[in-house]
């Protein structure tokens, strides 16, 4: 599901590093995921984030377009790359 909770957590890197980033439990985060992340830590996150290198965009909808030009540009590259999108690297289709 690509709440916007999700999307902020999965730009940061996933649970665990949005907890090692901020110092909260990764229970707290995780919890994020399903009840969306009060506004005060969105602003800590932002900062964490802009501290970090990896700057949350004002309209986090930017973040759900994002993971839609990614995978597009994947599977472009797997494409012109002559691999076969089976899930497995290197190995046979």
């Amino acid at each position: 599901m690509n709440t916007p909770a999700n999307l902020v957590i999965d730009h940061l890197g996933g649970t665990s590093a949005v907890a090692r980033l901020i110092e909260a439990p990764t229970s707290t985060v995780h919890s994020w995921r399903r009840i969306g992340i009060p506004p005060s830590r969105m602003a800590h996150l932002r900062l964490a984030a802009t501290a970090a290198g990896r700057e949350l965009p004002e309209d986090l909808d930017e973040l759900a377009h994002g993971c839609a030009d990614a995978a597009v540009q994947d599977e472009a590259s797997i494409i012109q790359s002559g691999e076969k999108s089976n899930g497995s690297v290197g190995a046979p289709a």
